[in-house]
């Protein structure tokens, strides 16, 4: 929240009679413009917080701000050559003052293209028919949100909770789903700040959840893997899953999850016969629960081959993948995120095998892909393009050095 007075050359310090009054509604002259939005005015720094904590203006602050910003990024695409003008918002039917962006969920093509703010109008409007997952996976196919518009949602949804009780459950779960979008994009300390916020107003409730105490020891677990804290996680994994096969039925989905994560703790530290156990032991579960088609089960088939290549059983790690592959470009489609990493993942392997021919072949599909979807800079695309270069350098000039196929949640 910020505020400031402005001059003549386009600020909002004034002296005429059509001057604009007090946001808060006090009456008097609003001679401060708020500089996150630059659309209200205000006659105090008082009246300004007082209207940004109970007045609503935090809410049309932020909104208004990523109006500006979508007007912004039109504006660029109106002026771009490459401008595509036939893709329009499968909900609302237009393209609207920003392009729709793509969901990240199993929908292909245009019928993933969606703004933020018409997905979080249907996810309201299905949390109030009781469907509250709705923020969370797409309608249609049914998968999670990714990217951008998992947290374009998250941000809405605790826009809405956020001034509420903070011993809520909807304030909770709202801000672990802030948490973990925000934990997708790498912005790992305001991860971290906020589910330990929630573990600690769980603490302080007189009579705790079970279930929410464990839900947030989980999420910051995660967290503390992407910052590297392996041993914190894994020590936090052991007490979650403890705790739910104590409290929840044989082969819940919850206990299925934190079975993964600890998995895939104890790989990252280099224990591989134990994750290989663990994971083999969560695959036979998830196919006789959950079915082999399942996203999960794939997840852990994927976690089965990047265990089995880092223990150099590359044959055997080559089979799984392409198995996993088949299922996740059927089900999820070819250029759905999950998809695209196991075709990164078979290339290592194939560069394993020395099966260069191939393997240079899939990299340039999945740069060509990865361009279109992420542009040049980003990570990865970046390191697509770095084992390209190596498979191309060893031709010529071996060793060549192959990165590790990383396990995925």
């Amino acid at each position: 929240m910020c505020m400031g007075e402005t001059d003549g050359k386009g600020a909002s310090t004034s002296t005429r009679d059509d001057v604009a009054r007090c946001a808060n509604g006090c009456g008097k002259p609003g001679t401060k413009r708020c500089k996150g939005c630059k659309a209200a005015f205000y006659c105090s720094v008082a009246c300004h917080k007082t209207h940004w904590k109970t007045g609503g203006h935090r809410a049309a602050c932020r909104k208004t701000r990523a109006q500006v910003e979508a007007v912004r990024v039109t504006a660029e695409m109106v002026r771009s050559p490459t401008r595509d003008t036939s893709s329009v918002c499968i909900i609302c039917l237009d393209v609207g003052d920003a392009p729709p962006i793509q969901s990240g969920c199993g929908c292909r093509g245009d019928a993933g293209l969606a703004h933020v703010d018409c997905r979080a109008e249907a996810c309201a409007h299905r949390a109030r028919g009781g469907i509250r997952d709705g923020w969370l996976s797409c309608g249609t196919c049914h998968q999670l949100y990714t990217g951008r518009m998992k947290l374009g949602l998250a941000e809405t949804l605790w826009s809405i909770h956020q001034d509420g009780d903070e011993q809520s459950q909807e304030r909770q779960w709202a801000a672990g789903v802030l948490a973990a979008a925000l934990n997708d994009q790498g912005r790992c300390a305001e991860s971290e700040a906020i589910c330990r916020e929630v573990r600690a107003v769980h603490r302080r409730m007189k009579t705790p959840d079970p279930d929410r105490v464990v839900a947030a020891d989980r999420l910051l677990a995660n967290i503390l893997i992407d910052q590297g804290r392996h041993a914190e996680a894994e020590g936090l994994y052991r007490e979650v899953l403890g705790a739910q096969q104590r409290m929840l039925p044989p082969n819940d989905p919850a206990t299925l999850r934190t079975m993964m994560n600890l998995g895939n703790v104890v790989h990252t530290q280099g224990k591989l016969a134990e994750a290989l156990a663990r994971y083999e032991d969560l695959r036979s579960i998830q196919e006789r629960v959950l079915g082999p088609d399942h996203l999960d089960t794939m997840t852990t088939s994927f976690n089965i081959a990047a265990t089995l290549s880092a223990q150099s059983k590359v044959d055997e790690a080559e089979v799984m993948l392409r198995d996993v592959l088949k299922v996740q470009q059927r089900v999820l489609g070819a250029e759905h995120p999950a998809t695209l990493t196991t075709i990164y993942s078979l290339c290592i392997v194939l560069t394993k095998r020395y099966a260069f021919g191939e393997a240079e072949t899939r990299c340039l599909d999945l740069l060509s892909v990865q361009q279109r979807l992420h542009g040049p800079h980003h990570s990865l695309t970046e390191s697509t393009a770095v084992l390209l270069e190596g498979l191309r350098q060893f031709k010529n000039d071996p060793p060549l050095t192959v990165p590790s196929i990383a396990h995925t949640n």
